[in-house]
């Protein structure tokens, strides 16, 4: 018996002690980027499920993250839709780190800018990273969500609302996509809508000329993220 726990407790000071090890050379070979590899480990899904909690199923990209002050460019990411999270990971040796969002300012990930509104000075802004459709005097935001439910008759789309090349008819567990989107003013007041017409309803002056422009350049018919986009550079680049 004292041979055995003497044997448990030599394995877990060994395991200790190369934990230790890999987190001291894991701090030499990340050098002067060291802060950013700093915080927690990323806390792993082990449960089976459809659809994917993370932004996509592209894995890790290289962005740009304006963390704790300071900025961190060619920097590997991945972002985290279900926690609004945002991990950093240095290199297929290492585990990814979750940076901790109250220090995420904003980042840059696939080609598009995430701000970290709740954190940074907007308090009525909603917990997590949204996405900058437009950024100006007023600016406009989509929020991406990817809440776990369970359910007998969801499939391949429908009801998770985007693909999975990997969905498994045999899983209760998933991850449906929701999507909201915030307009910022002038003066910093937040609105969440959900409707086209509400840009309309923001710029009444211009509405006609908006309501001819969308008719003319058919923007009916784009996915409300690039509607957005085009009504208010339209807005910006016609003086209105």
């Amino acid at each position: 018996m004292v041979s055995r726990l003497f044997s448990t407790i030599l394995l877990s000071l060994s395991v200790t002690f190369a934990a230790a090890q890999g987190t001291l050379l894991y701090q030499q070979d990340a050098g002067a980027d060291l802060p950013i590899y700093r915080g927690r480990l990323m806390t792993e899904y082990r449960t089976l499920f459809n659809g994917t909690p993370y932004w996509d199923n592209g894995g890790f990209q290289s962005g740009t993250v304006a963390y704790a002050g300071k900025t961190y460019y060619d920097v590997l990411l991945n972002v985290d839709a279900a926690r609004q999270a945002l991990y950093v990971h240095y290199g297929n040796s290492y585990l990814p780190w979750d940076l901790g969002r109250q220090q995420v300012e904003w980042f840059t990930f696939r080609g598009h800018k995430f701000v970290n509104l709740r954190d940074f000075g907007y308090p009525d802004a909603p917990e997590g990273f949204l996405e900058t459709m437009y950024e100006g005097k007023e600016c406009v935001y989509r929020q991406i969500l990817k809440v776990y439910l369970e359910s007998v008759d969801h499939n391949r789309y429908y009801r998770i609302g985007y693909e999975d090349p990997d969905f498994n008819e045999s899983l209760l567990g998933f991850y449906e996509h929701r999507e909201y989107y915030w307009y910022k003013d002038a003066d910093g007041n937040l609105q969440k809508f959900r409707s086209r017409k509400f840009l309309l309803k923001k710029h009444p002056a211009q509405r006609k000329a908006l309501k001819r422009q969308i008719k003319q350049a058919k923007w009916d018919t784009l996915p409300m993220d690039k509607y957005c986009t085009e009504v208010m550079l339209f807005i910006e680049n016609s003086g209105l």
